[in-house]
């Protein structure tokens, strides 16, 4: 990602509006991998319009959260994604430090002729993510992003939001706004709208909210994306050890750089829990991943 892409402007709209739409923030070829790997997960506009496999596209149509593959993914080019350096880049940029960790990684899909009703109310994420209440200060928050795999327009389900100035008196335990009281805020709301390789990034107090596709013949699909600050014990949403048993967690270890693990909550290298039975049963138990750089920092102990 150019670097310039992140500049104050889209900071200050973090700080103050609480949300932005980051554009161009993955290169072409990364985002074509990510999208040619898409109908092994979910049928495509065409095939769900025209019902050709009532089957796999049964759960589409009864709930809107039906599925929601997690990472790790079949899929090296949406793993790849969802720690992409753009991605973590703008994390560290947006959060203002590079202790991070990811703590979650979905794709999803949405559709018209025939989906599920997406529209929600106007909530705020923290209820999910977090087991107490957003902090504002630089250290505690949370980004959470929709990295957009397809172009994402008011038609095709772009995510609505209020900005933080006008909802800034709400008591911070109303996760959900109910139409009939907040008809002013839903008056306001406004559509994340962006093309394919942009990024809407929020804050855990934004209040915003899914809604149907209106355009005939259509899909909407991204990555859900999360990072937290490193040593926030109460923010969460995957366990990464509970997926690590899996044929897809292997194969990510095989493309896996130290930065990504390190994302990860992933030992870097110089770090003490490194000894050489530690490199020895973590090299057996990941034949595929390089343990260079963590036996070449091994004199270097954190």
């Amino acid at each position: 990602m150019d670097q310039t892409v992140v500049g104050d402007e889209l900071k200050d709209l973090w700080d103050t509006v609480g949300w932005c739409v980051v554009d161009g923030v993955i290169p072409p070829d990364d985002l074509a991998a990510a999208q040619q790997d898409l109908p092994d997960l979910f049928p495509t506009a065409q095939e769900f319009a025209e019902d050709k496999d009532p089957e796999r596209n049964l759960p589409f149509r009864t709930a809107s959260d039906a599925v929601l593959p997690r990472f790790p993914f079949a899929s090296a080019a949406l793993n790849h994604l969802v720690l992409h350096d753009a991605i973590i880049d703008l994390a560290e940029r947006f959060l203002g430090t590079a202790d991070i960790r990811l703590y979650q990684g979905m794709v999803s899909a949405k559709y018209s002729n025939g989906a599920p009703d997406y529209e929600q109310l106007l909530h705020a994420d923290y209820a999910n993510h977090t087991l107490v209440v957003p902090r504002s200060d630089p250290g505690y928050q949370q980004i959470e992003m929709f990295i957009y795999l397809s172009d994402v327009t008011a038609e095709t389900a772009a995510t609505r939001i209020v900005s933080r100035p006008l909802t800034q008196d709400i008591p911070v335990e109303r996760t959900y706004l109910a139409l009939d009281e907040y008809a002013d805020l839903y008056a306001a709301e406004e559509p994340a709208s962006g093309p394919a390789g942009s990024v809407l990034v929020y804050r855990p107090d934004v209040y915003h909210r899914g809604t149907r596709l209106t355009a005939k013949e259509a899909a909407r699909y991204l990555l859900h994306v999360a990072y937290k600050p490193l040593g926030a014990d109460w923010l969460g949403y995957q366990s990464w050890p509970a997926a690590a048993e899996g044929l897809a967690w292997n194969r990510f270890m095989k493309r896996a750089t130290v930065r990504q693990l390190t994302m990860l909550g992933f030992p870097e290298p110089g770090h003490r829990y490194w000894t050489e039975e530690t490199l020895a049963g973590v090299a057996a138990r990941y034949p595929l991943l390089d343990m260079t750089p963590w036996r070449d920092q091994m004199g270097q102990r954190r």
